[in-house]
């Protein structure tokens, strides 16, 4: 199960040293009956050019980088630190206080981020028409029912063109989509006769057990003096009940533990409408990262979900070790948004702060936004960013790339220093069973990086027992298990993990089982093949925590050997 968030974005036009975006609505989006309430106030979030960008860029590849001294020698930066490097320049913000107030917008009522990379504002709607020349309307999704509250036009003056990356929301309409796959809906309870050895096998549906000896985590139990914490992100009204969570520990993980695993939540959390894609990813976190803290983020903005989670990041200073997220939106097929560069921005100070963000590649193969013809190949953002660690699906019990896992390359994302390598390799090794050149750009940031089961889950949303499918649910167990290596190495006085792709690149062969078949469609085409190594379906292959462990153990090793080597010729 996936959600894609498709944005649509546009055609910038130059009128009278002003900025005009225009658009049509897009498809099965129409005007609601109604006018938005002349007294209604929508959050408004202005992204800033921030500084330093390209120094941040080399100082991040420089300390997530194993084989260089200050993996070892260097903290991750802190929320001060990295508000140092990137606060915008003082001119950006004078510049857009001055519009703000000059419009009649009550600046005591915006907050920024403490970077200063965002300036959030609560805006009359009728204002907010009247300060960007727009008409801001109520949409409806004919087919999916979402509501959200859009603009069709908006000018913003010319001399704020270099200072603000992006204002939000404007023209961007999220498509919300769910892929999954009922396969069963039964009481709860008839579980209860299940046998031990039916909890760990695959034959049927994939549980806790199975996932737990399959990535050879087996009992280890993270220890609650190392405090690492991981985050489930829920949107799209995605809640989670505490009776589910209870029953899907009693009797799906058959979970023996004296001490009950305790969620946080972030945000509202509505128990009465659990959601599967929430209630899947928190049974599962909760089974497989024993031991650590594990929060349910709840995000209710629909409006601009992302912008109020990036934003809520922004301003922690103690932000969680991992954040899974199960949702994202396609690429555009025009244009590089500018939405989707702010957002990366902001990824990529998370990185920095070493914070490890996994993501959901998708569920539509190679097809992004349409499994029908289509011009080229897309895929999906957030798990098209550099700075997050792409998780792709796997299926059946001898493990083969699946099929609707999304993969292949970005048309606007560059693609990092980290896996040039491994991805020429499969360029020119599987040259002749490549798709035509014209579906994709293969200088563009490729994913995924790792890929674990995605089909056939266990899971229980509102007592019924549930089976889904997804990448969404292989996301948060490879975040799960990069919690209990963040628990490993504390234990060993070493660093969390943080920004991750530089070492598992690296270390790939080590780390990882290869997985060398299947394919994802799309377009109506086969897509990409599985081969030796790195590949455009399943990534690097699936992880071993036991070997993982046994990397570090060596990095660490050689960190010594090194320093040791250095003061005997001092």
């Amino acid at each position: 199960m996936f959600f894609i968030i498709i944005l649509y974005y546009f055609v910038f036009l130059i009128i009278h040293n002003q900025c005009k975006i225009i658009i049509s609505p897009p498809k099965h989006w129409v005007k609601h009956a109604h006018i938005p309430h002349e007294n209604r106030y929508e959050n408004f979030y202005f992204y800033l050019k921030q500084k330093n960008n390209e120094l941040l860029n080399k100082h991040l590849h420089l300390i997530s980088n194993p084989r260089h001294n200050l993996y070892h020698n260097t903290s991750w930066l802190t929320l001060d630190q990295i508000t140092r490097i990137v606060k915008p320049d003082s001119v950006s913000i004078k510049r857009l206080y001055y519009y703000l107030w000059s419009n009649g917008i009550n600046l005591k009522e915006c907050r920024h981020s403490r970077d200063g990379g965002i300036l959030v504002c609560p805006i009359l709607l009728t204002k907010a028409n009247k300060i960007l020349s727009a008409n801001y309307t109520d949409f409806r999704h004919r087919i999916k029912n979402i509501n959200i509250t859009r603009t069709l036009s908006f000018i913003l003056p010319n001399y704020l063109s270099n200072h603000i990356v992006t204002i939000s929301p404007t023209t961007i309409f999220p498509d919300l989509s769910l892929f999954h796959n009922s396969i069963t809906s039964n009481k709860s309870k008839s579980i209860r006769q299940k046998r031990q050895d039916d909890l760990c096998s695959c034959q049927s549906y994939i549980k806790p057990c199975y996932l737990r000896n399959h990535y050879d985590i087996h009992q280890y139990h993270a220890h609650s003096s190392t405090n690492i914490t991981l985050s489930i992100i829920g949107l799209a009204n995605q809640y989670i009940n505490d009776n589910d969570t209870n029953l899907f520990l009693k009797f799906i993980d058959n979970n023996n533990d004296n001490i009950k695993p305790k969620i946080n939540i972030l945000g509202y959390n509505n128990q009465s409408i659990p959601g599967r894609e929430a209630s899947l990813d928190i049974q599962y976190a909760l089974a497989i990262a024993r031991g650590v803290q594990v929060t349910f983020w709840s995000i209710t903005n629909l409006n601009d979900p992302f912008s109020d989670f990036l934003f809520q990041l922004a301003n922690m200073k103690h932000p969680p070790d991992i954040i899974s997220i199960s949702y994202g939106f396609s690429e555009t097929r025009n244009d590089y948004t500018l939405f989707q560069k702010a957002i990366d921005q902001e990824l990529q100070k998370a990185a920095a702060r070493g914070i490890t963000i996994v993501a959901a590649t998708g569920d539509n193969g190679v097809g992004g936004d349409s499994v029908d013809d289509c011009q080229s190949y897309h895929i999906n953002f957030p798990a098209s960013s550099p700075w997050v660690t792409a998780v792709g699906g796997t299926m059946n019990c001898l493990e083969r790339g699946a099929f609707f896992s999304s993969g292949g390359f970005s048309t606007y994302e560059v693609q990092p220093v980290y896996q040039q390598n491994v991805v020429l390799h499969y360029l020119h090794q599987y040259n002749s069973t490549l798709p035509h050149a014209n579906l994709f750009n293969n200088v563009g940031r490729a994913v995924p990086d790792v890929s674990l089961y995605a089909t056939r889950y266990l899971n229980i949303v509102n007592g019924l027992i549930k089976s889904t499918s997804g990448t969404s649910a292989a996301a948060p167990i490879f975040a799960a298990i990069i919690a209990l290596l963040n628990d490993y190495q504390v234990r060993h006085g070493r660093k969390r993990l943080g920004f991750l792709n530089p070492l598992l690149y690296q270390y790939a062969s080590d780390i990882f089982h290869d997985i060398t078949t299947g394919y994802n469609v799309g377009c109506n085409t086969t897509g990409f093949h599985a081969g030796i190594g790195w590949d455009p379906v399943t990534g690097l292959g699936r992880p071993s925590f036991i070997r993982f462990q046994k990397v570090l153990d060596t990095i660490n090793l050689k960190q010594h050997q090194f320093k040791s080597l250095r003061i005997n010729k001092d």
